[in-house]
Parts: structure tokens; sequence; C-alpha cells
């Protein structure tokens, strides 16, 4: 295994996403899954509830989310959903960077390297998985 993969501990296999757990580093991650085309809403929100739940029992200071196979188009009142019920979560289990990992090659929209109003954690996206794991393991 490379050194910056992740050295990974599965918690969850579900039909949506796969948890998974880097305890040298720290950094609990989500691989959202194809399956994720044909999910409701609810189904994303009882995803990222569940996976909120894991990011406090496990005290994780990074979170990397690979969306290079999330399909799932988010309703208009999701996004704030999100930062209400979700991301003060994370922020006071100690989560202190949130990465997303996009397929190689893809562009990036700027609203990706930015945390959303009210969330205390800084936020980035990468083409790399390296480069996110570098970037959430920095002092």
């Amino acid at each position: 295994m490379a050194p910056k993969e992740l050295e990974a501990k599965q918690l969850h296999d579900g039909l949506f996403l796969t948890i998974l757990w880097d305890t040298p580093r720290h950094i609990i991650g989500i691989r959202w899954k194809p399956s994720t085309a044909s999910m409701s809403d609810e189904d994303f929100k009882a995803a990222l509830t569940l996976f909120a739940g894991h990011v406090e029992q496990m005290g994780a200071h990074g979170i990397l989310v690979d969306v290079k196979d999330f399909r799932h188009r988010m309703g208009p009142d999701v996004q704030e959903w999100r930062i209400k019920n979700i991301s003060n979560r994370y922020a006071a289990a100690g989560a202190r960077r949130f990465a997303f990992l996009f397929p190689p090659g893809s562009e990036i929209p700027p609203m990706m390297n930015q945390s959303a109003e009210g969330e205390s954690f800084a936020t980035r996206a990468f083409t790399s998985q390296e480069q996110a794991v570098d970037w959430l393991t920095e002092k």
C-alpha cells in the first residue's frame, strides 16, 4: 500500500456508501457508490446522519469524501439542512479539515474549495488522494 493511501478499516458498507477509518492519521472517509443515482434526499440525509455518528465515535480530525461515483442530485434545501444538522457534529467531534476527492482531471467548482457559512473547519477539493491526505494531515 502506498504511504499516502488510506490505511482503511471498513466501518460500514451500505447501498449508497462505504465508510472507512484510517487509524494512524485519524481520517474518516466516505466512498459514495454509483447507486447514489437512485437515492432520494431522505436517503442522503440518512447516510450523512449515519456518517456523522461515525465521525463522532471515532473522533476524526480529517474527513475525506470521495465523490467520484456520487450521482445524487440534491434538492434545494439539503445543503442548508446539512450545515445545520451535520456540519456542527463534525466540528464538535474535532474535525479540522474536510476534503472532497474528485476524479483525476476533473474541473473542480470554486465553491468546493471553501467552507460553507457557519462551518468551523477548512474545506478543499482534490483530484489526487495523495494530495488530499497530505492536506488533511498537515498540522
